[in-house]
């Protein structure tokens, strides 16, 4: 009876000895199944913050790109001469016109034949305006565009733009007759309501009947204009 006793004792104790084996190992792969869970969470945290920390050190990357992708304007640069009240070299924004060169040199004197020039040209780098006084003759007077070296370059004033072929003073608009040397629009348009008024041009000498149209004026005029 006691050997029995004895033995239910040991197998009882060995069990309990069992079980309680066995509970520990459960509750360590738990602990660690959490400090794994655990770790895992801290990681992506922490890749998340670094995500963040990347994208805000790029925004100001992206604004230095734009920044730099700006260009300056375009400028072009003229030499400017003769009747303005200061002569210099002027930069001005490209598109510009030669009215505009003019204003930059300060304007043109009391004494400048604007006629002479064509205002409205578009500017181009390099060129040089000459303007001359009224009844002065420069045969380099008008612009230049510096293509070909100081003081050589093709001429780009309306007298040389008219040579080639003469106007009809007698058919010719306003416009047309605005090319010529020394006639600007007001002159041009008086030539036009003369001959309404008084009848077509019989020959060029009549034109110094318009007013504005002298005899040095003339000179200018009798190689390029034709009835």
């Amino acid at each position: 009876m006691v050997i029995a006793v004895c033995v239910l004792a040991i197998v009882a104790f060995v069990t309990a000895l069992l079980g309680y084996q066995c509970a520990q190992r459960e509750t360590i792969a738990i602990v660690r199944a959490d400090d794994q869970g655990a770790r895992a969470w801290h990681t992506d945290q922490d890749t998340g913050v670094e995500q963040d920390d990347d994208t805000d050190e790029e925004e100001p990357s992206s604004a230095s790109v734009e920044d730099e992708s700006e260009e300056p304007a375009d400028l072009v640069v003229v030499d400017v001469s003769g009747a303005v009240v200061t002569p210099s070299v002027v930069t001005l924004p490209a598109g510009s016109r030669v009215a505009d060169a003019l204003t930059a040199a300060g304007g043109p004197t009391a004494d400048a034949d604007l006629g002479a020039i064509n205002r409205a040209a578009i500017l181009t780098d390099g060129q040089k305006i000459i303007v001359p006084k009224e009844g002065e003759e420069l045969p380099s007077a008008g612009i230049t565009d510096g293509t070909s070296g100081a003081g050589t370059g093709s001429t780009g004033s309306l007298a040389t733009d008219t040579a080639s072929s003469p106007v009809n003073i007698n058919t010719a608009g306003v416009d047309e007759l605005d090319t010529l040397p020394g006639v600007g629009p007001s002159t041009a348009q008086a030539i036009v309501k003369d001959r309404e008024e008084q009848g077509p041009f019989t020959s060029i000498e009549d034109i110094m009947r318009v007013s504005g149209i002298g005899e040095k004026k003339f000179e200018n005029l009798k190689d390029l204009i034709c009835v």
